[in-house]
């Protein structure tokens, strides 16, 4: 018996509908091989531009002053050029306002770095603390330029994170060598002090000024 042309035709269809069978099946079979491999090119894209992203955040994050507010209910901070703000220090008939930075970060200390973009907390229990606080920082316009001019009994305003005011009297003012860090004790016990240090016009010495919160 021969051929006709729907015999043909029925064959075609038949062996076209067994093929998409056998696809399907495979296709169920290895569907998460499939979507793991679909994955990898989204994933990679994804990751590239992440870094891109962070890396371009970074360099455009240096004087930007950014509040953040901590999940655990802490009180909002604020932070330059990375580093935390801890308070000011304000000095009014010299025209000195400058924000104090923590030089700490993830637990290494950048005071070099961190001097870049304000006055540093270098040494103590923290600023308006029982103790004496040493604060650093450069000799230029933006810092300590002025602080030369200050003399015994002025008066030098140090603003904490949460807007406390405490003022100091300046007590004395010094010329030392840089390797002289007798600057950093306390002039009385239990007292709340704070030591401003920047280096002098021809940076071969250290301006030291102790003032104490009467």
């Amino acid at each position: 018996m021969g051929k006709h042309d729907s015999d043909e035709e029925d064959g075609f269809f038949l062996n076209g509908a067994n093929t998409v069978k056998d696809i399907s099946l495979w296709f169920k079979d290895n569907i998460k091989v499939i979507g793991i491999v679909a994955l990898i090119p989204i994933i990679g894209f994804g990751a590239y531009c992440g870094v891109k992203y962070f890396a371009n955040k970074k360099n455009d994050d240096s004087k930007v002053i950014v509040p953040v507010v901590a999940s655990n209910n802490e009180e909002k901070k604020e932070y330059v050029g990375g580093y935390e703000i801890l308070g000011n220090v304000k000095i009014n008939n010299l025209g000195i306002d400058v924000k104090i930075l923590n030089p700490i970060h993830e637990g290494t200390k950048y005071v070099d770095d961190a001097l870049k973009y304000g006055v540093v907390e270098y040494y103590g229990n923290g600023i308006n603390e029982i103790g004496n606080c040493t604060i650093i920082g450069h000799n230029n316009s933006d810092n300590f330029f002025n602080l030369k001019n200050i003399e015994k009994d002025d008066e030098i305003i140090i603003v904490d994170s949460e807007g406390v005011e405490v003022k100091y009297t300046v007590i004395e003012k010094n010329n030392v060598e840089a390797t002289d860090f007798s600057g950093l004790l306390p002039m009385e016990e239990n007292s709340r002090e704070i030591t401003l240090i920047t280096c002098d016009e021809g940076a071969t010495t250290r301006l030291v000024v102790k003032a104490i919160s009467k």
